[in-house]
Parts: structure tokens; sequence; C-alpha cells
């Protein structure tokens, strides 16, 4: 296998064509922005070839970028922390987004993506903070390229990432935009007076030190890797934790399956082990106090997360429809809208670290106390993703973990619609190790032959040519 590096060839900040006029100049965020605070993350969309070649792509990118900005345009801006309170706002000054231009010197068939640390991670290219939005086309030798969406998840959740290409392939396909993306962020989600929570959410949060995080070289040591789990499996998995009067869904079954593999891998260096999910609240909301089709239209985070803990004996000796049912009911608890109200109001409380220079970070999360590993699916969200040069073949949320020292996959569905799905996964190596050896081999290596990347395209001359 290939080591990738990808090499900058251009960085350049591209304005708005077509500012809003009367848009706010300062737009504030959400609590539930603050919940999840101010990082990187980024969407990761590989396409095979096009007949036109790379040329086209690259003009097709920056002749469209400006007018995209226009109808998103707080991705022109920049992520700003208040002065007075130290809470990171977006100012909309529209000092441009940036574009960049990377050269990967190998095949797209010859990069082995099950080892996501030395493919994947490669792809996306790290940008300044501050930047709303880091568009990055980034070309391989056989005239492939990944067109990479670079954000910070103030801006956007999951839902928000996900509609970037597909707006973007819109508009290039027809011109335009069938529906206008909502942007006013505080007014969706106002805190109640006096804001009201239950005692339990403290337990939930912790603040965002680094002395009470892993040390850097031991969340060093886990590893990342890239699976495609197939339909057929997905149908068993649901078959087998499926039971009288109730028919887990397809995430069940795997969180089923995973949890299982979790426990196994604990064995007896700990007694409790854990599971955490992100939940989309969009379709959850009360439609009483929230507008729906706002909602639809809003990029901003609407997330919340949910763990359970258990024993390891008891994940491991429990039949997998029951471990199934246990994983929904745990999910089940973010379906509320009333948790999203106490999400706002405990945030709204808590607002003060912000001053200090801090944050907060979901407690789960941060590796301390029993082995969790938290999943965040994406599978309801499909990406067309064509702007003129084919559907792509691999999109993947991507997130630098930083400090953070649990276990995580990102879920999403195979671009080839055949039912199956694509897990990145960020695992401790004796995890990997585990779900590797699992006789059922639910989990299978993610190679450029099952990402439909194998097949050899010989570079053509010229197909690079001038940006």
């Amino acid at each position: 296998m290939e080591r990738i590096n990808a090499a900058v060839a251009s960085r350049t900040l591209v304005p708005a064509s077509d500012p809003p006029p009367g848009f706010p100049a300062m737009l504030a965020v959400s609590n539930l922005d603050l919940i999840f605070g101010s990082f990187h993350m980024y969407l990761v969309t590989v396409y095979p070839a096009p007949a036109a070649g790379l040329p086209a792509v690259g003009a097709a990118v920056r002749a469209a970028f400006p007018a995209f900005l226009s109808r998103f345009f707080p991705l022109a801006g920049r992520v700003v922390t208040n002065a007075s309170t130290g809470v990171p706002e977006i100012a909309c000054n529209n000092a441009g987004a940036e574009l960049v231009v990377a050269d990967v010197g190998v095949a797209l068939a010859t990069v082995d993506f099950s080892d996501a640390d030395r493919s994947l991670r490669i792809i996306p290219v790290p940008f300044e903070q501050g930047l709303a939005l880091s568009l990055q086309l980034v070309r391989f030798a056989c005239g492939g390229f990944a067109l990479v969406w670079g954000t910070d998840h103030l801006l956007v959740d999951g839902h928000g990432l996900m509609a970037l290409p597909n707006a973007w392939a819109e508009k290039l396909r027809t011109g335009g935009l069938s529906w206008e993306p909502h942007h006013e962020r505080a007014s969706l989600f106002p805190p109640r007076s006096p804001p009201r929570y239950a005692p339990s959410l403290d337990a939930e949060f912790a603040r965002y030190a680094p002395d009470s995080l892993p040390n850097s070289l031991l969340v060093a040591t886990l590893v990342r890797r890239m699976y495609v789990v197939s339909a057929a499996d997905l149908d068993r998995l649901r078959a087998a934790a499926s039971a009288a009067g109730r028919r887990a869904t397809r995430l069940e079954a795997l969180s089923a399956h995973v949890w299982k593999l979790l426990a196994a891998a604990v064995d007896g260096s700990d007694t409790h082990c854990r599971l955490a999910w992100f939940v989309n609240g969009r379709m959850h909301l009360d439609p009483a106090k929230y507008d729906k089709a706002r909602l639809d239209r809003y990029l901003g985070n609407v997330l919340t997360n949910v763990s359970h803990e258990a024993t390891v004996e008891s994940i491991s000796s429990t039949p997998i429809a029951d471990v199934a049912a246990m994983a929904g009911a745990a999910i089940k608890k973010a379906l509320r809208s009333e948790r999203y109200e106490e999400l706002v109001d405990w945030m709204e409380a808590h607002k003060g670290v912000f001053r200090e220079g801090a944050k907060w970070t979901e407690a789960v999360g941060a590796g301390t106390g029993s082995p969790a590993l938290v999943i965040s699916s994406v599978t309801p969200l499909r990406v067309e993703g064509d702007f003129g040069f084919g559907r792509p073949r691999l999109v993947m949320p991507w997130v630098r973990p930083g400090r953070l020292g649990s276990a995580n996959m990102i879920v999403a569905r195979n671009p080839a619609e055949d039912g199956s799905w694509v897990v990145s996964a960020r695992l401790w190596p004796r995890l990997a190790q585990t779900m590797e050896a699992d006789p059922e081999a639910v989990f299978r290596p993610a190679t450029a032959g099952r990402l439909e990347f194998g097949v050899r395209e010989p570079a053509a001359a010229g197909l690079r040519g001038r940006f």
C-alpha cells in the first residue's frame, strides 16, 4: 500500500460575488452550537476520473464558488470571539472562503482506504482557525479527485455539512437552488427564563481541560480504520437482533453487534463499557414550538448525544436482541423535544466558562471512566454530489479528535446505493483486532476495490492542466 501525501498547489481566498443585502454583520450562534463548540470538521467526497478531465473540474469549481457563497453567506466570513463574553460568533464580513488545490501523487486504485490513518486522514488539508469554509480540490494521479468541505462545527452539524455538496451539485447542474438555507440561529433556539434542566445534565459534560484528558501519546495509540458493512450482513444482524413484537432498526442491530465486540475486547480489563450515539433532533422537536420548514433548511447544530453503560458480563451473555433493545431504549431518550430545550437552558447557565477561555465537551467522549465507543450515524442523509462529473464513490465525514480518548465510529451510506454502509472508526488496537478477527466478518476492510476504485485508470497527459 502506498502512503499518500497531499501537496498544496494553491490557496486562494474567494469572496461571495453577490452578498445578500442587509445581512447582519455579526451572527450569534445558538446554545446548541455552543454545546459542541468550535473545531474543524470535514466532509470528504471522492470521485473517479471524469471523462472531461481534471482541468474541467477545476474550472467548474472556481467559476461556481463565488455565487455559491452568496447563498451560504456566513461561510464567507470568520469565526471570531466576542471580546466581552468569550463566546464564539460568526463575523459575516465576506473576508472570503478558502479554495485549496492540492495534489496526491498516487492513483486511487493503489490507496488502501482501510487504513484511514495512512489514507483518508491525509486527504483533508488542515486550514487556519477562524476560516468558516475551506473548499479543497485534491487531485489524484489517475485523474480522480476529492472535493473536501472543511468547516467549523460551530456552523454546521452532520445534516448541515452533508447539505453543502447537495446544494453545490444542484446549483451547478441547474443554475439555482430549490431551497433557501436558513441562517439565523439564536432566535430559533432561545433559552427559557429562567433556564430549566435536569440536574443529571451536569454529569454529561466536562470542562475541556487538557490536564484532565489522556495525554497526546496515549491518544495517538488509537488507530483509524475504514470498513464496508454489506447490505446482506446488515439484514442478517437485523434479523438476529429482532424479537417477537419488536423489529430492531439497522442501527440498533449494528450497535448491538459492536457492543458485544467492545465487551469482548475489554474482557477482564474493566467491569463496564459504554456505547453512545449522536442523535439528530430535527424530526423530534415539538412542531408547535419549532417551524419544521425552517429546521429542514437550517444548517446549524440540532444534535445531542446519549450514552448507556452496562457491565461487560451482561453485554457478553445477553442475547443480541436484548442488547439491541437496550440500545434502542437509550437512543429513544434523546428523541424528545424537551431534551433539546434542556440543553439550550443548560448552556445558557454555563456560558461563563467561555469568558475564561475554556469550553465544554461531552464527558463520554473524553476517554476517562469505563471504555466508551461513540457512534455517529449519517445514514439517513444521501449525498447526490454530481456537479457535472458523476457521483462520488466515497462520502465520509472526518474529524481530527485532538485529545479526546474515546473510541468512535462514523457510519455513512455507501454512494453505490446498494444498501451497504461505510464505517470510519477510531479504535483502540485491541478493539480493532477483535473486530477484524470476528468470525461473522461484519466489518470488511474498505479496499479500493470495495469502494469501486479498484480498476486502474491510466493517467492521461494533460489531465491535470492548469487551474
